[in-house]
Formats: C-alpha cells, sequence, structure tokens
C-alpha cells in the first residue's frame, strides 16, 4: 500500500496526547501494479504520483517524516481551519493525483506494462478524528493510539464493491461531524475487529472533480485584462488566507464597516454559483461566484449598487511565499447586460475599494496572523 499520512493535530503545542483528523492517502492498485510491470518503470511512475500529493502539503499541515512510501505530517495550529477547507484540501489531493496521472498517459509513448497500466491506479483518501499519543523516541517522534488503528482500518474496506465509487474520500462520522459537511456525503458503514460495526461517510472525488471541469468556465483576469489592481502581502499560510477570504463567518470579522455577511450555497458548497451578499453601511453589495480553483484564486462578478443593471468582474489570485500569501486583487471592465461599458462605474468602484480594501486587508492580516 502506498500512503501519505496526514496527522492534523488541534491541541496545545507540545503535548502529548492530541485530539485531530487522521488521513491517509492512499494509492490504490499500487500493489497489484509494482509486482506486476517493470520496476524501473514502475517506480518512478509512481514517485511522481506520490510527488503530486506531496506538493499539495503545506501550511497549515507540516510534513514530520517520510517511511518508505508514506510521508507523515501534523499540525499544531488549534484553529485548524473548516471542514469546508478541510474537504478542499481532499479534494485537491485527488486533483493532483488526477492531474499528473493524466499528464504520464499523455506524454508516454512506452509500451510496457507499467506505461500502460498508469490508468488503473487511483485514489482513495481516509479520514478520522479522534486522539493519538506523540511519543519523542530519541531523536524522532511516533504517534500511536485506538483512534491510529482505526483509520488503518479503514484503508480495507468493501466501498467500492457495495457503492462502485472507486475514487473516494471516506470519513468517519466522528470526522464527518468535526468537519460539519456530512450532508454532501453518502452514509456507509462497516464492522471492524475490536471496533464493532464504525459508521461512516463516502464522497466520490472522481464525479465532483469530473462535475467541476464539466460545468465551470474559465473566469480569470490577469492584471492586464483588469482596469484596476491592488496589491497585499499577509503574513499567514495560503490555506489560511483562502478561507479567511471566501468564508462568511471569517469576511464579517475583517471587512471594514460591514455589518453583516450571508451567502447562498445552491450546491451546498462554496464555488461557483455561491451568491454573497454583504451588508455595507454605505450600501448593499451582492456578487456571484463565477470561478473557483481553491488556494489559486476565484473570481465573482459583483454588482454596481448604485445602478442595479451594471455588474463588474473581479479576480483574486494568492500566490504562496516563503513568509506567507501574496494577494492580488485585479477589477475588470464594468458593463450592462448589453454588454455596454460604464467607466463612471469603474471609476467609483475602484475610489470605494481602494481605501476599503486599504482598511480591510491589514485587519484581515492581523487577525489571521495571530491564528499562526
Amino acid at each position: 500500500m502506498s500512503a501519505l499520512y496526514l496527522f492534523l493535530d488541534q491541541g496545545e503545542p507540545m503535548t502529548t496526547t492530541h485530539t485531530g483528523y487522521l488521513l491517509i492517502a492512499d494509492v490504490t492498485g499500487y500493489t497489484q501494479f509494482l509486482t506486476s510491470t517493470e520496476m524501473d518503470h514502475a517506480n518512478p511512475i509512481l514517485q511522481s504520483l506520490l510527488g503530486a500529493l506531496l506538493e499539495q502539503v503545506g501550511d497549515p499541515l507540516h510534513f514530520w517524516k517520510t517511511e518508505g512510501d508514506a510521508v507523515l505530517a501534523y499540525s499544531t495550529r488549534q484553529d485548524f481551519p473548516s471542514g469546508e477547507t478541510f474537504l478542499t484540501i481532499c479534494e485537491n489531493l485527488y486533483n493532483a493525483f488526477a492531474l499528473r496521472r493524466q499528464d504520464i498517459i499523455a506524454n508516454t509513448t512506452c509500451p510496457c506494462r507499467a506505461c500502460a497500466n498508469v490508468g488503473n491506479l487511483d485514489l482513495k483518501i481516509i479520514v478520522h478524528h479522534g486522539q493519538f499519543d506523540e511519543m519523542q523516541l530519541g531523536p524522532t517522534k511516533d504517534i500511536s493510539g485506538a483512534d491510529v488503528i482505526l483509520v488503518h482500518r479503514m484503508t480495507k474496506t468493501d466501498v467500492t464493491q457495495r457503492t462502485g465509487i472507486r475514487s473516494y474520500a471516506l470519513f468517519s462520522d466522528a470526522a464527518a461531524n468535526a468537519m460539519d459537511v456530512g450532508d454532501v456525503m453518502e452514509p456507509f458503514s462497516q464492522d471492524f475487529e475490536h471496533f464493532g460495526e464504525v459508521d461512516m461517510k463516502v464522497y466520490d472525488l472522481a464525479k465532483s472533480w469530473e462535475k467541476l471541469r464539466a460545468t465551470r468556465d474559465r473566469y480569470f483576469l490577469n492584471e492586464e485584462d483588469g482596469v484596476w489592481t491592488f496589491r497585499y502581502h499577509f503574513n499567514a499560510p495560503i490555506a489560511v488566507v483562502w478561507e479567511a477570504l471566501v468564508a462568511p463567518e471569517h469576511k464579517q470579522n475583517w471587512m471594514d464597516r460591514i455589518k453583516t455577511v450571508t451567502v447562498d450555497n445552491p450546491n451546498r458548497r462554496l464555488g461557483p454559483g455561491s451568491d454573497y451578499h454583504c451588508a455595507h453601511e454605505l450600501a448593499d453589495f451582492f456578487y456571484r461566484v463565477t470561478d473557483w480553483e481553491p488556494f489559486d484564486y476565484f473570481s465573482t462578478r459583483i454588482q454596481d449598487p448604485a445602478r442595479p443593471s451594471i455588474s463588474l468582474p473581479e479576480t483574486y489570485h494568492l500566490t504562496e511565499t516563503e513568509d506567507g500569501t501574496n494577494l492580488r486583487y485585479t477589477m475588470g471592465v464594468a458593463t450592462d447586460t448589453d454588454g455596454t461599458r460604464s467607466e463612471i462605474s469603474e471609476q467609483e468602484a475602484s475610489a470605494f475599494l481602494a481605501d476599503f480594501w486599504a482598511a480591510s486587508f491589514p485587519e484581515m492580516d492581523r487577525q489571521v496572523s495571530q491564528s499562526k
């Protein structure tokens, strides 16, 4: 079994007993692939796929150590990002794996069995939330506990046979409840030795990935595509900055003179089609998410509060740096429903946003920096 283990600690730093998430990203079909194909090609292929997974693991997750084909990481951040963001991390792990697998297939003409059978490899992600003990063993650390055993048992289920889902995230009910996103998953249960019947939730990763790319349109503004750009550097990891930017409960805390922020999610998840309403002291602002690439960028179209028939495109582009995250906000050309440009809307919007972002982003930076 090829696996990626993430131990996401939500307890106090430097303690021995922690409560947090345990996650295994398992390349399925690994044993058969490795034993029935040419080793000189099989190993580099698997290393490339595992490398794609590793690229998705960063703050607020921290690498711990590697053991053969397993990578362990942990987080001591007490306010680990929300369940919505954690589910996005799982989706990003699968997306990175699927894209790397697709690239390998598309860019090889080798007829060997290893290269021909790459498409048989897949990914499942196992998540549990519970307690584990962290032990210092000389210069290294190890973890143990009943919940560590359980998450490993959860890798051996008959999810695929019973549901037909091959690429999935399997969450224990404890994890789904901690994440508070169980309503987008399919109930599942199985009996495990010494644990009895364990209630779980199944999330179809491949279906989610295919649906996103089949239905989405790209609305990404480069700086040269827009009419006004604002930049800011945040002293926090990219996942934390992302969540502060998109989660309504966080936006309400740092946006200048905002009274309430609400969002309507027709697909039950934040993403394309989500409608935000920001009640500001001066006006009500309504905007819809048009493009969504978690931890990279998202784009919206915002209505001019003074001219409801006119709207403007926006892109928030994040870039990870050694000491935090850079944000580029770019506003595009304002148009009415017929496509006629409104320069007065652009001028008023940029004047308002210049003051608004200058006041709001430092407060957001203060809040996300404190959460490190």
